[in-house]
């Protein structure tokens, strides 16, 4: 018998950013981080690519994601422009360090999540 996972359109990639979400509140670490802020950075061509990207709608959400400074810190940490660190605190948040930047881990994670749930609840 055979299984198969397909990633045929934008969604299917939105829910993997689900599932690395999900990850990440199970299990904070580095690696979890690194396929979160991955699958954030290349869910952009996948929406681009697809037959959505014609529609205004589209238009605007991929310009708001674009300038989105999380989104910006994906793509930095992805391709090497910037290295970051987990900071786990025995109290108090979490903190992504990128560069002299500290942002909240859930902080980080929620809003990159609300910028594409927006879009897809409604798609």
């Amino acid at each position: 018998m055979s299984a198969f996972h397909e990633f045929e359109c934008p969604r299917d990639l939105y829910e993997k950013l689900t599932r690395d979400n999900e990850r990440l509140e199970e299990e904070l670490n580095g690696d979890n981080i690194f396929t979160f802020a991955s699958t954030v950075v290349h869910l952009q061509p996948w929406i681009k690519n697809s037959p959505l990207e014609a529609s205004e709608t589209v238009k605007r959400m991929m310009r708001k994601v674009s300038h989105h400074p999380y989104v910006k810190i994906c793509d930095n940490i992805t391709s090497a422009k910037n290295h970051f660190k987990l900071e786990i605190c025995d109290e108090g948040p979490a903190l992504l360090h990128v560069d002299d930047e500290k942002i909240e881990i859930d902080s980080f994670r929620h809003d990159l999540m609300d910028l594409f749930d927006n879009f897809f609840k409604h798609k």
